[in-house]
């Protein structure tokens, strides 16, 4: 992901924003990918009106699962924003984009890419974590997990619109 496909959603300077990866294990159908991302796609929540360029815009609540069971679960709300899925030569690709719909300077902001493999799907990005310095200090000792949490579960939630569920 080259930083100049999201102008302007990620802060300087660029030493302060942090990489994410997270991959899940699936059987992905490629055939149903066009309809989950398509235009009348609702699985991610309440549609918002497109930005200027052109991305599709969710009104949803990220989740992050704690504890031991995975129980205990965090919300946030937030706005998602989901690019063109596009056609490569491994499966299929997605610009993808979120940030907090309230008390946004006290949240991350997530741009990247998601991957639709044959047997795996993939977030591949980066974010900004909230306090600049202080807040990339923090991300290192702890809140990299919460964004590691929040990255599998928008993966799950992936894999269930593909299943059609």
């Amino acid at each position: 992901m080259r930083m100049a496909d999201h102008e302007g959603l990620l802060p300087e300077p660029v030493e302060l924003v942090v990489k994410l990866y997270v991959a899940l294990p699936a059987r992905v159908d490629f055939q149903r990918v066009p309809a989950a991302f398509g235009p009348d796609a609702d699985w991610l929540g309440e549609r918002l009106p497109d930005d200027t360029r052109g991305t599709r815009r969710f009104a949803c609540d990220l989740e992050l699962r704690v504890g031991p069971d995975r129980r205990a679960t965090f919300r946030k709300s937030a706005i998602v924003g989901l690019g063109a899925a596009v056609r490569d030569d491994d499966g299929w690709v997605v610009p993808v984009e979120w940030r907090a719909a309230s008390l946004a300077p006290l949240f991350p902001v997530f741009v990247g890419h998601l991957r639709l493999r044959e047997e795996r799907l993939e977030l591949d990005g980066r974010y900004a974590p909230p306090g600049g310095k202080i807040g990339h200090a923090l991300d290192r000792a702890l809140l990299h997990i919460a964004a590691r949490g929040t990255g599998r579960w928008f993966l799950e939630k992936v894999e269930t619109a593909l299943k059609g569920g």
